[in-house]
């Protein structure tokens, strides 16, 4: 299967200021129909239990919760997602609740795309949380009214209550409290029926890039991340929807509306049972978390900040490359960026990587790794 662009449709507002839209979330009517707060989990009561009763404090309470509960992965597994489901259904007694127990083991990549689609055949939009993203006590009431001004804007994918921000980007250049990404972030976030059916990640493979390869991934201060991870997966053969639901979103050239100071913050990082970040939390998880943010001020116009609008240099990228360890080149992607390189320097260092790394590539082709 493969993405159809959006050429016709992308740039409907792109440089149109929203003179009709309102410049405050308090001047936002909340919808008549409020969006169902979706919630995954899965062997992790003890970091879902405080995300429950943050929820059940909001300012606005969600009229349903919808819990898509993972199976077990060993025999170990189960009495802590019986732990969850009782944690849910004690939940239900403030807040109405369907907890849909998955009778096997999907993975988290698979349990959320599938909870979204199941979800998306009954309503227009959604709000979610993982059972580790702790919301302030705003959270619901902003994304319900950001899902409501940002619902006829086809070229915004999503909207999102977390945001880390590149170090080069000076928060003081942002205006107001949310700013136009490129990038998507998971923790926290809302987005709308069709756009999720239009990005269709129920019907692609998990390494899924429209680019067809990781160096054709448009490079800019914010997805040189995003080149950086999807390397990863295609060579480890592991999944992460969050990263294809970003690269999908860039080829349909749509963006994704985020705050300039995070109103959820993530708690999961050192758990036992995280697969994906596990250790000590590093400094830029939270790094922008307020627990008192109350976000308000809309941007202007869906303009990216000119920081982020500019393309990578070639000689940026393979900087970024190259502060990856264990990051190599195969023949294919070293001339795929050499017939990018914008300059002398550049076309250097994309022969230097090569060639600082042919022992990985070596030692994975006598192995049959992918290359």
């Amino acid at each position: 299967m493969s993405f159809t662009r959006d050429h016709e449709h992308a740039h409907d507002e792109p440089n149109q200021h929203m003179v009709s839209r309102p410049k405050a979330l308090d001047e936002v009517a909340l919808p008549e129909t409020l969006p169902p707060l979706v919630i995954t989990a899965f062997a992790r009561p003890d970091l879902l239990a405080p995300i429950l009763q943050t929820i059940q404090q909001q300012t606005l309470l969600p009229p349903q919760l919808i819990a898509f509960v993972d199976g077990p992965r060993k025999a170990r597994d189960e009495p802590l997602i019986q732990a969850c489901i009782n944690l849910l259904e004690d939940c239900a007694r403030s807040i109405p609740i369907e907890i849909v127990a998955r009778s096997q083991n999907l993975g988290c990549d698979r349990n959320v795309i599938l909870g979204f689609t199941e979800v998306f055949t009954t309503h227009e939009a959604l709000v979610y949380l993982e059972d580790d993203d702790l919301p302030n006590a705003c959270f619901y009431d902003r994304m319900c009214r950001l899902l409501a001004v940002y619902r006829d804007c086809p070229q915004i994918a999503s909207v999102s209550s977390y945001a880390t921000l590149p170090t080069e980007l000076d928060p003081k250049t942002i205006e107001a409290d949310f700013f136009v990404s490129r990038r998507f972030f998971s923790w926290g976030f809302g987005t709308w029926r069709d756009r999720w059916q239009q990005l269709d990640l129920m019907h692609v493979s998990g390494q899924y890039n429209p680019f067809e390869q990781f160096y054709n991934i448009p490079a800019t201060m914010q997805t040189q991340r995003t080149i950086i991870n999807q390397f990863w997966l295609e060579k480890n053969r592991k999944t992460d929807w969050v990263i294809t639901f970003t690269i999908a979103s860039l080829y349909h050239q749509k963006v994704h509306i985020i705050p300039k100071t995070s109103f959820v913050e993530n708690i999961g990082f050192g758990h036992a049972q995280s697969e994906t970040y596990r250790g000590a939390e590093q400094a830029w998880v939270n790094a922008h978390y307020d627990a008192d943010f109350i976000p308000n001020r809309l941007p202007a116009q869906f303009d990216l900040l000119p920081p982020l609008a500019s393309p990578l240099s070639t000689c940026a990228l393979i900087q970024s490359l190259t502060e990856q360890r264990g990051l190599w080149l195969n023949l294919s992607a070293c001339i795929g960026l050499l017939r990018t390189a914008d300059s002398w320097l550049g076309w250097l260092r994309v022969v230097q990587l090569f060639v600082i790394r042919l022992p990985i590539l070596f030692q994975r082709w006598r192995s049959g790794l992918p290359l």
